[in-house]
């Protein structure tokens, strides 16, 4: 059964790494206001371009799900499919950064940083997500490894396992979405003062790694999604080429009976 090709499923999570970080190395201080930077910075923005395919997949694969095992998956993809749609739209404030409209006066009193979006005014809608999403990743990046030989046993059409557990495209994405924040984590409890390349700092300390984090999770939902389309196309052409077959072998066999007659 085919799956996301490695040049997309590798090559999109290296690159965007590598990007980043010839930028870093280039010029550390041109890092944080050309890739990082709130509501202008490249990586902001690839973020919501990464979730529109994301959410593009799931529309396709629940305009399918009568080809799914079970109905009750296409309840699964669609809560994926609208937090897709909730990380794009929170991610561009549901278009104030492109649009540049002015927040309404009653917004500006809970919302800490005076945007039209949800996960500035509570945890709840930021801390919480963010939380979920990155036990997720980590998830997705330990089991498809884990259960890369039983995976072999499942029968798609019939194993819901199969749909629920991600494949080996997901992990680089899943992987670096937990990785990023590593660094600071362990600079901040060991409380490191050695000197690092003025790159990394810029990249992975001083708070600075949030954006990146959030772009590696937007990219761990797509290829996700993209997997998940993918192999259920792949399991419909087979099974359409296998009736075909069959078709093809009845009428093999019904024509010499026909000239027998």
């Amino acid at each position: 059964m085919r799956d996301v090709r490695p040049w997309y499923s590798v090559g999109l999570p290296v690159l965007s790494l590598l990007s980043c970080m010839a930028v870093a190395i280039l010029s550390p201080s041109l890092y944080q206001p050309l890739v990082v930077a709130h509501e202008k910075g490249l990586v902001e923005h690839a973020t919501v371009i990464c979730l529109l395919p994301a959410i593009v997949f799931g529309v396709m694969i629940l305009r399918r799900r009568q080809e799914l095992p079970t109905q009750r998956m296409a309840a699964w993809v669609a809560v994926l499919t609208l937090g897709a749609l909730y990380y794009a739209g929170e991610e561009c404030s549901w278009g104030q950064n492109y649009f540049h409209w002015a927040t309404p006066e009653g917004w500006t009193t809970i919302n800490d940083q005076r945007e039209t979006n949800l996960h500035n005014t509570n945890g709840l809608f930021d801390n919480l997500p963010r939380a979920i999403l990155t036990v997720a990743a980590l998830g997705c990046s330990i089991a498809p490894i884990l259960l890369i030989r039983r995976r072999r046993q499942w029968n798609p059409r019939t194993s819901l396992l199969s749909w629920y557990v991600s494949t080996t495209a997901v992990v680089p994405a899943a992987a670096l979405a937990c990785l990023t924040g590593i660094p600071e984590k362990i600079h901040r409890a060991f409380d490191l003062s050695m000197n690092v390349p003025s790159w990394f700092a810029a990249m992975f300390l001083n708070g600075r790694h949030g954006e990146l984090k959030e772009y590696f999770i937007a990219l761990f939902i797509l290829m996700y999604l993209w997997s998940f389309a993918t192999r259920l196309r792949s399991m419909s052409e087979e099974k359409s080429q296998g009736s075909n077959t069959k078709s093809q072998s009845n009428s093999k066999h019904q024509a010499p009976m026909a000239e027998a007659a």
